[in-house]
């Protein structure tokens, strides 16, 4: 019997099949670093969003809530005049009195009799391999300036050159004009406030991300390959710790939960219902009638809340 046919099959162990196609092949380098650039470039999208949103929400609460606060903060007033002038309790009269006219402040110290504060820890600084260091440099090292040159002309400078190197109308890609729409947003506000700092960290974040590196497959490709790979994790991770951070802040926490269109009408209905339960707690204070928790809706914004008269407390 001739069994060269089969020979070839009953020869191969366990494991040791056709070989994979490309289709399933494992993700190059190359692939890898353009997955990372990409998910920078939402993260600091969604930074940007945040953080535009919640500027927005910050100054819609101050301009369209900001008489709330106010009246919450009389009625928390007016609630203790009453109990001080129902009750005659000196540690209320004084608890009104500071409401209406503030505390003296924090008391003094005594260093004859109050113990000493600590002292504040010494901050130890990182100390970083030299060698290693210079691995992750992408650009060449710039020169330091003199002494001389005058910061302002520096930011100008800085601020000129980012403008004109990542301006969104240089490319036609919606995801590439997208990213620059959200860089330029960095440098604008970094050269509102005047941050030099942060304008040089712009400018090395992008030419990092901007520059095309050594020829490929070559060993130099490779290494850089790992670097930027490393530099744009590193940057993904901080861009998603500023988001999260905007995002813990009271009224973050309320963008978070409703959505930028709904934040705001959250908020009012939160502060007319304290509205309601302090006026009813105020009245509770002359009748002795206990709040009845729950018994006011939250009002379709923007109704406004009563104004009390001035000159009907406690202290005149």
């Amino acid at each position: 019997m001739d069994v060269s046919a089969t020979s070839s099959t009953e020869d191969l162990s366990f494991g040791t099949g056709a070989p994979t196609t490309m289709d399933s092949a494992a993700p190059t380098l190359e692939d890898t670093v353009s997955s990372a650039e990409s998910g920078l470039a939402e993260a600091q999208i969604d930074l940007e969003t945040t953080r535009l949103d919640l500027d927005r929400l910050t100054r819609l609460h101050h301009h369209h809530l900001g008489p709330m606060y106010d009246r919450l903060d009389q009625l928390d007033l007016l609630i203790a005049e009453a109990r001080a002038a129902m009750s005659g309790d000196p540690e209320e009269a004084r608890r009104a009195y500071e409401l209406r006219y503030g505390t003296s402040g924090e008391p003094d110290f005594d260093p004859l009799t109050d113990p000493l504060p600590p002292e504040p820890e010494p901050v130890t600084v990182p100390v970083i391999d030299p060698d290693y260091a210079s691995t992750l440099r992408f650009t060449e090292p710039v020169e330091e300036q003199s002494k001389s040159s005058d910061p302002a002309k520096a930011m100008q400078r800085l601020y000129r050159d980012l403008a004109r190197r990542a301006h969104p109308d240089f490319t036609q890609e919606p995801m590439e004009k997208e990213r620059r729409n959200a860089f330029i947003t960095r440098v604008n506000d970094a050269y509102r406030r005047a941050d030099l700092y942060e304008l040089q960290r712009l400018a090395e974040e992008w030419a990092v991300i901007s520059a095309e590196g050594p020829a490929m497959n070559t060993e130099e490709r490779a290494l850089w390959l790992r670097q930027r790979l490393i530099w744009l994790r590193a940057r993904t991770a901080e861009a998603r710790v500023e988001r999260d951070t905007l995002l813990s802040s009271p009224l973050g926490q309320v963008l978070a939960e409703f959505g930028a269109v709904q934040a705001l009408d959250a908020l009012y209905a939160r502060l007319y219902e304290q509205i309601q339960y302090k006026e009813q707690e105020l009245h509770s204070v002359y009748t002795a009638e206990p709040v009845a928790p729950g018994q006011y809706a939250a009002a379709p914004y923007p109704a406004q809340a009563p104004q009390e008269q001035p000159g009907s407390g406690f202290f005149g």
